[in-house]
């Protein structure tokens, strides 16, 4: 399950559980999650059906339609980013491996869509990962090989029982594989040993594998020219082998026979043909066909055999970005790029282009924000150095807004007709939010960067925070600078406005938040917590402005804090275990999302102080929250370059 709801309330101390209050109860499940780490080779695979793509997001597999949206289910098992996937032929399986020190191999069983297996035999000192994998065309087989130097380690799984056929250690980087069939005897005949090809920095190499002894592998000679192998493919009558590379060509060599000495016919070159600049990254073999992924967005088709010449036919050009997976099933395809797009592709119709069915980020999203009143559209913006406006109903981007030469951004508000960015070289960009186009940019607001950002409610001014524990107010329409805040002795994480704009609310990584009276330009109130930076603030409403005074806050201290601006102690002390990073609140107060390391997403009920539900769904730290104006839904976003969208449920 996603998401967990603890029966009952945590007591006023924030030790332990008390009984259950007779607050408003919600519920939450994950509605929709934007993002595909098309960075991964072969991180998207076409399904048997043809109208289904499983790929990867973060650290979690998404099976999603290509024609409905909002057709999306979620394969969550793994703790960090997903580094590989593969489908087998017929559909029935998918397997995963992830980075880290633990990387852990899942086997899915996608009929049922539920783990089947967990292969944990890939294990670092430090930090390694599993570097590629591969089912052999049966799906009796997986190969699985970690990454050099912490994990030598090369396994073939079988999939009856999940059990190791064989293991070895290596010493050469393996970062592609391919299975082809079974080995053949001198007269062409396939025997009983399957076989595989691996690649990588260090060439080519041809392995069998004898189930009674395990592998034997034999060196595919190339060339005397030094090539980094990307993708591997055997042809439909397994007697060819294709490897793409990075200088764009593929290299064509013979499938070798076994001789009736028991030795291993000689690995030849057969051919190279020249594709694309770029490089390949991906390829796929149907029928007597191999479609190739340039790394300049186009997709290449030849006809497998050898004596034909392989004569090129563009059948795709111009995608965004290196296309690093191609799936084909029947007459249908699915690219996906390093830009993280998708397209499907209907191949039976010669007229018929490659059509976009979705994008994302392509870096860590730094943070999302709706427009007032407006839950129909909700923007982010990225390290990517692109801000983009979503539409929730179809999850479209209806603009995009690219930034080149400003550093990373560190902070986003949206106003419904404007964007307004800070970014690390200091200035404050504002852009058009139908168009996309820049509308000005305030140079030098905040030597370091612009850490934090907030719009006024009656759209006149806005407030931003530095790295040095400066607070600064810009009038929009002239972009002065009408006030200058200092009290902070460090940089600044959030801010927030009273709802009337006469009050502003900075907190700091120096353990304070402060209350800034805007209109006396001077400090009301402070508040500091025992240890830690406070790493965000939400003021809750309330009926009057007079009446605004409760604050929640989160940081280092891993606790969700409760204050009252007219005392000097909190009200009460939430214990959560790990730092979070972000908090945000319902319009009218009475419930609370906070995130942060440890990748959970939680909701409270501010009234009973009661933890409502823990959603698990992003696989790195998440670092930006917001409700939508109707709190009927929940966007997140992370370092692992996701958008989670989430459905909240009340109880009315």
């Amino acid at each position: 399950t996603l998401c967990h709801r603890p029966q009952g309330r945590f007591d006023p101390g924030g030790e332990g559980m008390a009984q259950q209050g007779d607050g408003a109860l919600a519920s939450i499940e994950l509605e929709h999650a934007i993002g595909f780490t098309g960075t991964v080779s072969t991180s998207l695979h076409l399904l048997p059906n043809g109208e289904d793509v499983l790929y990867v997001a973060g650290g979690c597999l998404v099976i999603a339609s290509l024609s409905d949206p909002h057709a999306q289910y979620f394969l969550h098992g793994h703790t960090e980013p997903i580094s590989c996937v593969d489908v087998s032929r017929d559909g029935r399986l998918a397997a995963s491996g992830q980075r880290g020190r633990v990387a852990d191999v899942i086997v899915w069983d996608l009929e049922e869509r539920r783990e089947l297996y967990r292969l944990q035999e890939h294990n670092a000192v430090h930090s390694g990962g599993i570097m590629t994998l591969s089912f052999s065309e049966d799906g009796r087989f997986l190969l699985t090989a970690g990454i050099l130097p912490e994990d030598r380690r090369m396994m073939v799984w079988d999939m009856k029982n999940g059990y190791i056929v064989t293991s070895l250690d290596r010493t050469a980087q393996v970062t592609c594989s391919a299975w082809g069939g079974r080995v053949k005897d001198v007269k062409r005949r396939p025997t009983t040993h399957p076989q595989f090809v691996t690649g990588g920095q260090d060439g080519l190499r041809y392995w069998d594998l004898d189930p009674m002894h395990g592998l034997t592998s034999e060196p595919c000679f190339t060339s005397t020219q030094k090539r980094v192998y990307t993708c591997i493919a055997f042809s439909e009558a397994e007697d060819l082998i294709f490897a793409g590379t990075l200088t764009g060509d593929f290299v064509v060599l013979n499938t070798p026979r076994r001789l009736s000495t028991g030795e291993l016919e000689r690995i030849q070159l057969r051919s190279s043909v020249m594709v694309c600049s770029g490089g390949i990254h991906s390829m796929c073999v149907m029928g007597a066909s191999i479609f190739v992924g340039g790394g300049d967005g186009s997709i290449t088709v030849y006809d497998t055999d050898l004596e034909a010449g392989f004569k090129p036919q563009q059948v795709a050009t111009g995608l965004n970005g290196g296309v690093t997976s191609v799936s084909i099933v029947g007459g249908k395809a699915a690219y996906g790029t390093s830009n993280c797009c998708i397209y499907a592709h209907d191949l039976r119709d010669p007229r018929a282009k490659a059509q976009a069915i979705s994008e994302a980020h392509c870096a860590r999203v730094v943070a999302v924000a709706y427009a007032p009143g407006d839950s129909v559209r909700f923007a982010s913006v990225s390290d990517d150095r692109s801000v983009r406006i979503w539409n929730a109903s179809d999850y479209s981007v209806e603009t995009h807004c690219l930034t080149r030469d400003a550093g990373l951004p560190g902070c986003l508000a949206f106003s419904g007709t404007a964007l307004f960015v800070g970014w690390a070289d200091g200035a404050i960009r504002a852009y058009e939010a139908d168009e996309g186009e820049e509308i000005w940019t305030i140079d030098e607001c905040h030597r370091g960067g612009v850490t934090a950002i907030v719009l006024s409610h009656n759209n006149r001014f806005l407030c931003s925070g530095g790295p040095l524990g400066e607070v600064r107010v810009w009038e929009l329409r002239t972009r002065q600078l009408v006030s200058h805040l200092t009290q902070h002795d460090d940089a600044v994480t959030s801010l927030m406005l009273s709802d009337d704009d006469l009050l502003l609310y900075s907190s700091a990584r120096d353990k304070s938040f402060i209350c800034w009276d805007l209109r006396e330009e001077k400090r009301v109130v402070t508040r500091s917590q025992g240890a830690g930076a406070i790493n965000a603030i939400v003021l809750l409403p309330a009926p009057t402005p007079e009446k605004q005074v409760y604050v929640m806050s989160v940081g280092q201290e891993r606790k969700l804090t409760y204050w009252d601006m007219r005392t000097t102690e909190p009200l009460n002390l939430v214990s959560i275990g790990q730092e979070q990073l972000c908090i945000t609140c319902t319009s009218n107060g009475n419930m609370a999302a906070v995130a942060g390391v440890d990748r959970v997403v939680r909701l409270y009920d501010t009234l009973e102080y009661a933890l409502i539900a823990e959603c698990v769904g992003h696989s790195d730290s998440v670092l930006s929250l917001q409700f939508s104006p109707d709190d009927r839904q929940l966007v997140s976003c992370g370092r692992d370059g996701c958008i989670f969208v989430w459905n909240i449920y009340t109880a009315n």
